[in-house]
């Protein structure tokens, strides 16, 4: 542990470094993506980039300011990843936004005469690689995207990057679990330091497939 991220206080991040490191929340890949490159912290001799987890810290914060603004139902949140649909569900569960996981369909944002269609004032997604037809659709209506990435992520067409491990099931059950904290503290649905009734661990993936923390 550095000098400077062991004066770190629980109180400066929105959980412990131990906790964040242990759920590899700061992993990254070998592949670095120009636009992600400020949101690293070192990049270890075998080549795997490890993100800040103070910029990640800082960046929840950002985005969740930023969704408490919109009415709870006016905020989709998307997930195509077998390791996301857990923690959107659990997400939208606790702030009351709409999930949308799983095949993300045609028109859902873009096409009024849709069954399903759907208005959104924004687009939160676990993966831009994996929910571009969201990203894509949002774009073309002008919904401001708030998107979780990696290293080796595009950014195009995302207005807030929170960066992350977004491959990893307690990576992305912690990230979820963290805005969906600090949204309802932004609220005041809970006490500026107040906690969920249950840890991160509810908002995990079950363990049905080989992955990463």
């Amino acid at each position: 542990m550095s000098s400077d991220e062991s004066a770190k206080s629980k109180d400066e991040l929105l959980l412990s470094l131990e906790e964040l490191r242990n759920t590899g929340v700061r992993i990254g890949t070998k592949v670095r993506i120009k636009e992600m490159r400020k949101f690293i912290k070192f990049i270890r001799q075998d080549g795997l980039s490890f993100l800040d987890l103070e910029k990640i810290n800082k960046r929840i914060k950002v985005a969740s300011r930023f969704l408490a603004r919109f009415p709870p139902e006016r905020v989709l949140v998307v997930s195509g990843k077998e390791f996301g649909m857990q923690p959107v569900k659990k997400f939208c569960e606790y702030t009351r936004c709409i999930p949308i996981v799983g095949r993300f369909p045609p028109g859902l944002l873009s096409n009024p005469y849709y069954k399903d269609y759907r208005e959104a004032d924004v687009v939160l997604v676990s993966d831009p690689k994996v929910d571009y037809k969201a990203i894509t659709e949002a774009s073309i209506v002008g919904i401001p995207v708030v998107a979780i990435c990696d290293t080796d992520n595009s950014c195009a067409y995302v207005d807030l990057i929170i960066p992350g491990n977004n491959k990893g099931r307690r990576s992305l059950a912690v990230l979820f679990y963290l805005l969906a904290r600090e949204i309802l503290r932004v609220r005041g649905e809970i006490p500026p330091d107040g906690d969920l009734p249950e840890s991160y661990s509810a908002f995990e993936a079950p363990l049905i497939m080989e992955g990463g923390l």
